[in-house]
């Protein structure tokens, strides 16, 4: 046939027939079973070969030297490439191919890996959100094992990159890379680049701070910061006081409001909907409107009503307001360190359950948190609007009274 063995008769050798063959005039051999033989040159040497045809040619593969493979240790091997030319598999080939294969394993890297892992989130992720990943991965850690083989990633090679950024006291960075990196390997695993997540193991080594919240007032300091905003010794912009007037009154996230455009307000049901690329949570957010903002929203509407954005930026009104011109406006009114425009979140959940007694659920629902089970969520958003409307109405009639009182 067109892969046939050359077989060479023979009886099967002993360990003492291969230690006492002696060089001869010419090389010769001495048959074993099914093709292996020893080749002994004129020069003494020996050697464990197999001749074999395959796709009609002729060829001859060696195993190695004797006594380094003993005459044992050939037979299980030649057992294996005698199935392999069975089938019609060249081993010569089969090395070759798998040394290739080797070789690419090695060379594939983790930065490699992390490009690909770029790619998927490009598209699951805000454009943003993807820019802020990619700019972590390209400052904290690939330059550190970017260039190292997914074969040879190890947890202290981790924990040294982990290490460098903590030595700059940038913890919170040291866990984002920490976290995207296990990511990355996570992804690695399910397509057969990794073994393990080796983030594990350097966790007990990482160093743990406490979790600074950002500064939020009390709500019986409300009154002190309607005072501020009213007397306004800081000369903020009617803009920015109307801003922090109506970040207390809606207690969105700062970005939303600063970004809000005039087309997501319906006026006649009275609702803002943040539209699901604006929020954290990635799906629209009802804001019921209270009297009182949208009496703000009339006066926004007298200055920039013929505008894209509700809040437009002092220097290009075709864009909107920066977020931190509301951070900036709390920090002027003397509540540094106090105060920042993401805390009227957790001022208004607090306040909301100890002066007015609305339930957690109903409150939370409100800021915009997701739920875990989408259902639950779902059921929220449905149960809850009818609450949170007279919420919102009850909210902005209590920071009336705290005005005049």
């Amino acid at each position: 046939g067109k892969n046939t063995i050359k077989w060479i008769p023979s009886t099967m050798l002993t360990d003492i027939q291969c230690k006492n063959a002696k060089p001869q005039d010419k090389a010769y051999k001495l048959s074993d079973h099914r093709g292996l033989y020893l080749y002994i040159s004129k020069a003494g040497g020996k050697s464990w070969r197999f001749n074999y045809r395959i796709d009609g040619k002729q060829k001859t593969y060696t195993y190695g030297l004797y006594p380094e493979i003993s005459l044992l240790e050939a037979r299980e091997e030649h057992n294996t490439i005698h199935k392999m030319v069975s089938k019609g598999i060249d081993p010569h080939e089969n090395e070759k191919r798998e040394k290739a294969e080797r070789m690419a394993a090695k060379a594939f890297t983790f930065k490699d890996m992390a490009d690909e892992w770029l790619e998927k989130r490009k598209l699951e992720v805000k454009p943003k959100t993807y820019e802020d990943i990619k700019k972590r991965l390209t400052v904290d850690v690939i330059p550190s094992i970017g260039d190292t083989s997914m074969k040879e990633l190890s947890p202290p090679i981790l924990l040294e990159m982990i290490r460098k950024i903590e030595n700059r006291q940038a913890y919170e960075m040291a866990n984002r890379a920490r976290q995207y990196t296990s990511q990355i390997l996570r992804y690695a695993i399910a397509c057969g680049k990794a073994e393990r997540d080796f983030t594990v193991d350097i966790s007990d080594a990482l160093t743990v701070r406490r979790v600074k919240h950002q500064p939020a007032l009390e709500p019986n300091e409300i009154p002190r910061f309607l005072k501020a905003l009213e007397r306004n010794d800081a000369r903020l912009f009617p803009q920015t006081r109307l801003a922090l007037e109506m970040l207390l009154l809606t207690f969105v996230r700062p970005i939303e409001l600063a970004s809000a455009e005039w087309e997501e307000f319906d006026f006649e049901d009275k609702r803002w909907i943040v539209p699901s690329e604006k929020t954290k949570m990635r799906k629209d957010h009802t804001v019921p409107l209270s009297t009182q903002t949208i009496e703000i929203l009339k006066k926004l509407e007298e200055m920039n009503g013929s505008r894209r954005y509700v809040f437009v930026n002092q220097r290009n009104p075709h864009k909107h307001m920066s977020r931190d011109a509301l951070s900036k406006g709390v920090r002027a009114l003397g509540f540094q360190g106090e105060h920042t425009a993401h805390g009227f979140r957790a001022l208004a959940l607090t306040a909301l359950q100890e002066k007015l007694n609305y339930p957690f659920a109903v409150a939370d629902c409100q800021l915009g948190h997701g739920k875990k089970n989408s259902l639950g969520a779902a059921y929220d958003r449905a149960q809850f609007l009818d609450q949170r409307t007279v919420m919102m109405q009850d909210w902005g009639n209590y920071i009336d009274s705290l005005k005049k009182g």
